[in-house]
């Protein structure tokens, strides 16, 4: 079996979306004048340049996996289910040993820009709200990239893919942010209230007021659930915030240890309940 037929054939084994692109720089990606979150690399050329993460590079996989939304309206998919960066680097880790070659693997945590390297594989196109959307799975996935030193044929773009788009029309996913951080195909990370829900340290006071009039407790889902690519119809309920603020760190491992929203702590997770109910501050 050649390289592509078993890159398909995993693909279908572990439910999963995987396209194929060159391993040459991006071009024509605005990421130069966008200001970025600390956590992200500002030197542009490791952003877009996979050569400098892996020299022998010739292929750029990158692999989509689905995700639930949350059940709850105030913590987003980040605080429900199996860490991500786990699982879709455990996918990547067997995908590369079936593949036996050199590579790197990056799930979030790598210097790649990964949306633009999702959008040049194929997976899907720029959503309004700044989300790869999939015709197949909408913008609820994950992504990985896999640098490999093989030559693979790269993934022609599905014409469902290529042709869709958000409609001209719709500002939906902009109504809706309760921060009013998205502008076409760009989100404000400073004003973003998922960004602000996991950031360190003391928020100032325009930021409590954003976590205030979100009532987030973490993460932010909301330009993801309006979004009508997206086939949300599940009933959400409220995470008890004054659970938050009574929880012992033995029963957060025990309900939060294995999830994303982990990486902050329950220090972390308590502050931000206890900005979000207190409710004589008058700003």
């Amino acid at each position: 079996m050649d390289n592509l037929n078993k890159i398909n054939t995993f693909a279908k084994q572990h439910n999963c979306i995987i396209g194929i692109c060159d391993a040459l720089p991006l071009e024509n990606v605005q990421l130069k004048n966008a200001k970025k979150p600390p956590f992200v690399t500002p030197n542009l050329e490791k952003r877009i340049n996979p050569l400098l993460s892996l020299p022998t590079a010739k292929s750029v996989i990158v692999l989509g996996k689905s995700y639930s939304p949350s059940p709850y309206k105030n913590l987003s998919s980040l605080g429900n289910g199996t860490d991500y960066h786990n699982t879709i680097k455990t996918l990547l880790q067997k995908l590369a040993k079936l593949l036996a070659c050199q590579n790197v693997i990056m799930v979030d945590s790598g210097v790649l820009a990964e949306r633009p390297f999702a959008i040049k594989a194929g997976l899907g196109f720029w959503g309004r709200n700044n989300m790869v959307i999939s015709p197949k799975l909408g913008s609820f996935f994950n992504i990985g990239l896999l640098l490999v030193d093989i030559l693979l044929p790269p993934t022609e773009t599905q014409q469902s893919a290529d042709n869709l788009q958000c409609p001209t029309d719709c500002n939906i996913c902009m109504k809706s942010c309760p921060a009013g951080a998205i502008t076409p195909y760009f989100v404000n990370f400073e004003k973003c209230v998922s960004y602000i829900t996991q950031k360190k340290g003391l928020l100032n006071l325009r930021e409590t007021i954003l976590l205030q009039k979100s009532q987030q407790l973490y993460g932010c889902d909301i330009c993801q659930n309006c979004c009508p690519f997206n086939d949300f119809s599940q009933q959400q309920t409220e995470y008890n915030t004054a659970e938050i603020l009574q929880m012992q760190q033995e029963e957060f491992t025990k309900k939060f240890g294995d999830t994303a929203l982990a990486w902050r702590g329950l220090s972390h997770l308590q502050r931000n309940a206890k900005l979000i109910t207190r409710k004589e501050e008058n700003y």
